[in-house]
């Protein structure tokens, strides 16, 4: 089975400017973080303008589960921080 996102929520940290999401490999739970840094500098390089986090994340929503899937089928891990390398 691969990497699915069948729950659309995500949990946007103010206090540490983290967002956190998870997709699922069959009943494995595989967990993502990316900071607001990394969120910023993906809204400018799309000529977004500046949003909510929570937003802009949604606004990205693809391009950023893209990414979280081509991580996650180099190395099979459980938990991965994006970051501007990420290959978005």
């Amino acid at each position: 089975m691969g990497l699915v996102f069948p729950n659309q929520t995500c949990n946007v940290d103010e206090d540490t400017g983290i967002i956190r999401f998870s997709g699922y490999d069959g009943l494995m739970e595989i967990r993502f973080s990316m900071t607001f840094e990394t969120l910023d500098h993906l809204m400018k390089a799309h000529d977004e303008e500046r949003q909510p986090h929570r937003q802009a994340f949604e606004n990205l929503r693809s391009r950023i589960q893209n990414a979280a899937m081509r991580a996650y089928s180099r190395t099979r891990k459980s938990f991965y921080r994006l970051g501007l390398d990420s290959n978005f």
